[in-house]
């Protein structure tokens, strides 16, 4: 009986290390695919069909294009700070740095039972 108690025990605290609800996938950064879907209504719901762009541009411009088009044209030593950043920031944004996932060790990815 003191067997099947402590076998018990020592079961129960091994199914307890992960949450259930944390499911069976590596922990890290997913990656998601893109989509090669055609737009859906939702995606078109103001009716725009999607032909219209419109220029991003940093706050500090306050909506001028002409303004940062005339400070882009400057030497990089001569443009104000919040440009370059405002570059370097959108370059990060157009290819963010993305790190393959790591295995989790604690985890078997082949065995797809469930503990009732």
């Amino acid at each position: 009986m003191k067997f099947l108690i402590v076998l018990s025990a020592v079961v129960v605290s091994c199914l307890a290390q992960r949450s259930p609800y944390a499911g069976r996938l590596p922990i890290g950064f997913p990656y998601v695919p893109p989509s090669t879907e055609a737009p859906s209504a939702l995606s078109d719901r103001f009716g725009e069909g999607g032909t219209t762009t419109t220029m991003r541009l940093p706050i500090e411009a306050y909506g001028d294009a002409e303004l940062v088009k005339r400070l882009s044209a400057l030497p990089i030593d001569q443009q104000p700070f919040w440009l370059l950043n405002w570059k370097a920031l959108e370059e990060n944004r157009n290819r963010p740095q993305n790190f393959p996932q790591r295995g989790n060790s604690f985890v078997d990815s082949n065995a797809n039972a469930v503990f009732v």
